[in-house]
């Protein structure tokens, strides 16, 4: 169903004089919060994460994307040793709004972008210590800027919101009340142009 949105959302970009982007990005997670079990109450803290976005963008003002971000140890601290691994996970398309290229061509082109898609959460754990396994449907808001150094390659700043987009009520799920996930991300990446 996630392909199926991108498909949607990147075909609905104008494609006269359409520029493609692929953006292999990294930077860190933090400010999160969730009802999920939490047994090294590791949510809150910063860790490093990948990612990447594809996204198509004409030379007015609407676009469109596809944006994951994989945060490894999503749930544990350096100190405690409950968890064995975890992660959580954002796959999302994305509607872009930005500035048109021909005001911007090799300067700092500001955007803002947000959408739907699916959040994943996992722990595997080395102790009889609850697990996770959660999919659920999230959205994403944020924004940032890219900027061209050549003709085909530049850098692409980010900042995002992501949340569950609503809380779910699962007695298969280790949680205290209905299931939510939220963080945000900040990401420097590669873009190249085509």
């Amino acid at each position: 169903m996630l392909a199926l949105c991108g498909v949607i959302v990147l075909s609905s970009a104008r494609t006269a004089n359409a520029e493609w982007h692929f953006t292999p990005m990294a930077g860190f997670t933090a400010f999160g919060n969730t009802s999920l079990f939490d047994a090294e109450g590791g949510t809150g803290k910063r860790h490093g994460h990948v990612g990447g976005s594809v996204a198509l963008l004409g030379s007015g003002i609407f676009g469109a994307e596809v944006l994951s971000i994989w945060t490894p140890g999503f749930f544990e601290q350096d100190d405690v040793d409950r968890i064995e691994s975890s992660r959580a996970v954002s796959a999302m398309a994305n509607v872009v709004i930005t500035t048109p290229r021909r005001w911007t061509e090799y300067g700092l082109r500001p955007f803002v972008s947000g959408g739907f898609g699916l959040m994943h959460a996992r722990t595997s754990a080395t102790e009889d210590v609850l697990l996770i396994d959660v999919n659920t449907p999230g959205f994403n808001i944020g924004g940032g800027a890219v900027g061209f150094l050549s003709e085909r390659t530049g850098l692409r700043f980010d900042i995002r919101y992501h949340s569950t987009l609503n809380r779910l009520d699962d007695e298969d799920v280790p949680s205290i009340g209905p299931v939510h996930l939220r963080y945000v991300t900040a990401s420097v990446g590669i873009v190249l142009r085509r």
